[in-house]
């Protein structure tokens, strides 16, 4: 690994959780010697990357890549920070994938692949999204937002199917409950017969969700099984979906979605 990237490679240890390191921090964090530590990171505050609380001799992220991260949102468009992610996921999982973004209680749709030659294909309309309970999608959002935003989407009529009755508030706690500890939503038949469909959320960069990305599939291409390897797929490829539109995911999800024998390895 050359300087330059070992030097860089110390940004990724600052978190949510860790905002702020100092000398010795950063040196027990990365295993390095102290003396290339200090070197790396005064070429960073040099370099605007990082910047050093004058009372705490704490390094914070520096505002270089504030200016950097604003720029890759206005030159480089949407669609494209997620081409490659969403195209190579679609590849390995042999399925329709999509992207939609949470405008209000809409569904937007942001990019979808579909990059597989299954004869047998989900039909998809990026321009005729369900509404919010009627998706894996709108139910994988609302299992990791806020408790405020289920009383909102319980109160407009549009987060429904026309002529559906509201969710349960009880039953629909109980099935975000649930969505919550499994890492995924899921959708078996329930919107149409023949298609089902697994679904997590994308975290904007402060780590709150914002967006979706769900793989759907015909119902007849597998039962349990298929369904936890579709799923297993996408919590694998969360955070970098979360990462090409500009977010990061929240340490607790990024272990929920981590397999237990990584875990334990790590």
């Amino acid at each position: 690994m050359s300087t330059i990237a070992k030097a860089l490679g110390l940004l990724d240890l600052f978190s949510d959780a860790q905002p702020a390191l100092g000398l010795t921090d950063v040196q027990r964090l990365s295993g390095r010697d102290k003396a290339t530590v200090h070197r790396h990171l005064v070429a960073l505050e040099q370099a605007g990357f990082l910047e050093q609380d004058a009372s705490t001799r704490a390094y914070r992220l520096g505002p270089a890549l504030t200016r950097l991260a604003g720029m890759r949102v206005r030159t480089v468009p949407e669609v494209e920070m997620l081409r490659t992610v969403i195209g190579n996921l679609s590849r390995e999982a042999g399925e329709l994938v999509h992207v939609s973004r949470l405008q209000g209680f809409d569904l937007v749709h942001v990019h979808h692949a579909e990059e597989h030659e299954h004869p047998v294909r989900v039909s998809f309309d990026a321009y005729g999204l369900p509404p919010l309970f009627a998706t894996a999608s709108g139910k994988a959002y609302l299992a990791f937002s806020p408790g405020g935003v289920l009383d909102l989407a319980l109160a407009d009529p549009r987060t429904r199917l026309p002529g559906a009755p509201a969710p349960q508030r009880i039953e629909i706690e109980a099935e975000l409950k649930q969505i919550a500890t499994r890492g995924y939503a899921r959708n078996r038949d329930g919107l149409r017969l023949g298609v089902s469909s697994v679904a997590i959320p994308v975290f904007d960069a402060a780590g709150r969700a914002f967006a979706t990305c769900s793989i759907a599939y015909p119902t007849g291409r597998g039962g349990k099984a298929t369904e936890a390897h579709l799923a297993r797929l996408l919590m694998q490829r969360g955070e970098e979906i979360s990462q090409a539109m500009g977010g990061s995911v929240p340490q607790h999800i990024v272990q929920l979605w981590t397999p237990a024998q990584e875990r334990a390895a790590s």
